[in-house]
């Protein structure tokens, strides 16, 4: 039906049906009830429930289900500027953002007040919380792109990779899943000049200038989960208005670096502008098949990087970059396929993977509740999906996973878990299923979720832009 689905084959297939149910609602005026159950290789795979979205916010609670306790809670919106009555209609703004979607085209100049203030930024910066401290604790996850393994290179393994003689990385292929559908992905890793430690070019034996490889790895995650988290503040991120559609946020190093140290991750400027560097020149390239025909997206972390000069530092630690994110995370904005989550946790925790855990959960587990059943989530999912558990021992790589789970239960994530082993010939561990039973705390962030996603999905298809849902 549109023209970048047909680029890239069945890659878009979720979001396309997404945009083909808000097409028809708008249209017809109104909404039914629609239930989708997704078959994936979890057991427990939770149903998405759409509500009669424009019959009442305050019956949209009740629809999703939702505690006494997340139904106290309130939308805390950013002051924010509702879109005037012309405003074209929600399918068409989505329907249009296909063809273009990471064009090159796109303009680099700072953006202009109304790619800061329109109606997609404002429910994608709303949140649904009691308080202000509260909200700044919030962000969101992006379904397709927090699936991807794009950061499960460490270092480490990196030097391992490396050639010893020209510092140069090989294309990483790597797959995963994405409810029951097969992707796989190939890094192109970024080529940066190698600088010593203060911060000057280290040259080669004939005079150029000596180069080294990275792949985006943890600190490049933690960088981009502190841009998504500015974004989703007002003056922050902005969304390019037609005919140059694109997410990003512009940001000073100082308030990219005091966001990371809030969060218990203290870097340098250089070892944040290095991280920057390494996101915008490492290509992603993601590939799905479907009816015989194979699409693809390939695309930069961050597709411009717009950076300021080092004599402008020194006179103002404020001056503004600027960075457009991956098309992915533009077509979940424009999709509404993110969810709300608790970033502060998220940020705080000890290792990559129990940080892939948690915002995994936050993903995928949204029924949780106290007499639903537990989340169930196999090993060898663990390992193919997240790209983190590489120790040569396979009792290692299960030895990680369980200190990541004591680690969320001590977080107040887990209430508990339990691992049920599949044995082979002489006792040897085939895989093993992890029942996760979740905190109240979770269940209340759950169900808070789910309504803020039910409130914003009504607002999106309602001509009318309510500011307090």
């Amino acid at each position: 039906m549109y023209t970048g689905q047909q680029k890239v084959g069945c890659m878009f297939r979720i979001y396309s049906s997404r945009c083909d149910t808000y097409q028809s609602n708008m249209n017809n005026k109104q909404i039914s009830t629609k239930q989708q159950t997704k078959q994936g290789d979890v057991s427990h795979d939770p149903e998405q429930t759409l509500p009669n979205f424009c019959e009442g916010v305050t019956d949209l609670a009740q629809t999703s289900g939702t505690s006494s306790e997340a139904t106290s809670a309130h939308i805390v919106p950013q002051d924010i500027t509702a879109p005037s009555k012309t405003e074209k209609g929600m399918n068409k703004k989505i329907n249009a953002l296909y063809p273009r979607i990471g064009s090159t085209s796109a303009k680099s100049a700072p953006p202009d007040e109304a790619d800061l203030n329109n109606k997609q930024l404002g429910l994608f910066q709303t949140f649904l919380c009691n308080t202000e401290d509260e909200r700044k604790k919030l962000s969101n996850t992006i379904e397709l792109w927090d699936s991807v393994p794009r950061f499960s290179v460490t270092r480490r393994q990196q030097n391992s990779l490396r050639d010893p003689k020209t510092d140069t990385l090989p294309i990483y292929p790597l797959t995963f899943n994405y409810r029951g559908t097969m992707f796989r992905a190939e890094i192109r890793p970024a080529k940066l000049n190698a600088l010593n430690e203060q911060g000057k070019p280290l040259l080669n034996e004939n005079g150029s200038p000596k180069s080294v490889d990275y792949y985006p790895s943890n600190r490049e995650e933690l960088v981009e989960d502190a841009l998504r988290k500015l974004a989703s503040q007002q003056r922050y991120g902005f969304i390019l208005q037609p005919p140059n559609e694109a997410s990003g946020v512009t940001f000073s190093l100082n308030e990219l670096m005091m966001e990371l140290k809030a969060r218990g991750h203290t870097f340098s400027y250089q070892e944040i502008v290095q991280s920057l560097y390494i996101l915008h020149f490492s290509f992603i390239d993601i590939f799905a098949e479907g009816n015989g025909e194979e699409g693809r997206m390939s695309s930069p972390y961050l597709p411009l990087l717009t950076s300021v000069g080092k004599k402008q530092l020194n006179v103002d630690s404020d001056a503004k970059w600027i960075v457009h994110f991956h098309p992915f995370i533009t077509l979940g904005i424009a999709a509404l396929a993110y969810r709300q989550f608790n970033y502060e946790l998220m940020m705080s925790l000890s290792t990559q993977l129990a940080r892939w855990l948690h915002k995994y959960l936050c993903m995928k587990f949204t029924q949780a509740g106290l007499m639903a059943p537990p989340f169930a989530i196999y090993y060898k999912t663990i390992k193919r999906d997240s790209g983190l558990l590489k120790q040569k021992q396979e009792r290692n790589n299960y030895g990680d996973i369980e200190d990541a789970l004591n680690e969320l239960k001590a977080r107040n994530v887990l209430g508990s878990w339990k691992k049920k082993e599949t044995l082979g010939p002489r006792g040897k561990i085939l895989d093993a299923i992890y029942y996760l039973t979740p905190s109240l705390a979770f269940i209340g962030e759950a169900k808070a979720a789910n309504k803020r996603q039910a409130n914003v999905t009504a607002a999106a298809l309602c001509k009318k832009y309510p500011l307090n849902l």
